[in-house]
């Protein structure tokens, strides 16, 4: 049994406050809509920090659906920061106005992060499926830059938009934020219908290549999501630079996801739950710590295919949310993975 303290500490953890959302974007996730449903009350969330806060301090990221749509978002994150929680906001950005900001920093918000799609309206409002939505987040971007508030642009990367990434990347810089992330597409939720959209390992591995140059030449920093072997290729270019560590996936480990049911997973793409806060009396450690599900998901030598036979197994992990979508086995290989394992030292 995996003991509190054995490296799966979360330092990350999501909470989808909410699945309303007045966007209609294809890859959708949570599958968002305007309906309030299965929706937690304040102060349903309010015990939920509460117990995450006990069991450790970690960066909270508000999430959906749009957490904007909640009525006590600001409530919410007064009481997050009251905690010494880290919190930050992952927005459409249609909410995010001067006033609007102004009362989720004097809250203690942290940090913003606002998604772009393409590096034109076109192709940014064709994925979001609403007309104004690019606008829309150069606006928040700009009222936030000059809030002086710290924000990163995330993007779901699919074969439709695969070639606009390094214009992508580079107005993420030019708007002034401090961090460019591309997330991988997992197909779930709506993503399901555009499973046609998922890279081919070749695309893959060509786009990690060309994120790790990005990230030597774009200025600000990139992560990766959802691209775990993106990790192992930093550490085979970069085993003189110790100091920078990469990760893999985090999920179950060094991230956690809570549901709009308050239900405990891995991460907001692979729908399993390892217990539900509510139903248990609120006591996050005894999911955390004892879950049968994160146990399996914890042990990386018990993976199946070439990721259990992968040297870097423990530096990469594979997708198991993409694992899972694509074949039904959380434990089996990353299907979009194109390495071919030597074995384990």
């Amino acid at each position: 049994m995996t003991k509190h303290g054995q490296n799966n500490k979360p330092r990350l953890m999501a909470l989808e406050v909410t699945r309303r959302c007045r966007f209609n974007c294809r890859h959708c996730r949570a599958d968002a809509d305007g309906a309030v449903a299965d929706e937690l009350s304040t102060e349903q969330w309010k015990k939920i920090l509460d117990a995450v806060a006990a069991y450790g301090k970690c960066v909270v990221i508000m999430t959906g659906g749009e957490p904007t749509e909640r009525a006590d978002i600001v409530e919410l994150v007064r009481h997050g920061q009251d905690l010494g929680l880290y919190v930050v906001m992952a927005t459409c950005g249609y909410a995010i106005d001067d006033a609007s900001l102004a009362t989720l920093k004097e809250a203690g918000l942290m940090a913003l992060s606002f998604s772009l799609d393409g590096a034109t309206a076109e192709t940014h409002d064709a994925f979001r499926r609403t007309e104004g939505a690019f606008e829309t987040v150069l606006r928040a971007a700009e009222t936030t830059r000059r809030t002086g508030v710290r924000f990163q642009i995330n993007t779901t990367i699919t074969r439709s938009n695969l070639h606009e990434v390094p214009a992508i990347a580079d107005l993420a810089r030019r708007l002034g934020a401090y961090c460019y992330n591309p997330f991988i597409l997992v197909p779930t939720g709506r993503g399901e219908q555009i499973s046609e959209e998922i890279l081919e390992p070749s695309q893959y591995a060509e786009l990690l290549a060309e994120l790790l140059q990005l990230r030597a030449e774009l200025g600000i920093e990139l992560r990766v999501t959802c691209g775990p072997q993106y990790a192992r290729l930093f550490r085979e270019m970069n085993a003189e630079v110790p100091k920078v560590h990469i990760s893999g996936c985090m999920g179950g480990r060094g991230f956690g996801f809570i549901s709009h049911r308050g239900d405990v997973q891995t991460c907001g793409f692979l729908d399993v739950s390892a217990g539900n806060l509510v139903e248990n009396g609120y006591d996050f450690a005894a999911i955390w710590d004892r879950s049968p599900f994160l146990t399996e998901i914890r042990d990386l030598p018990a993976y199946k295919g070439k990721c259990g036979r992968c040297a870097y197994v423990t530096v990469c992990g594979g997708c198991r949310a993409r694992a899972y979508t694509m074949t039904g086995d959380y434990l089996a290989a990353d299907p979009v993975c194109w390495y071919e394992p030597k074995g384990k030292p």
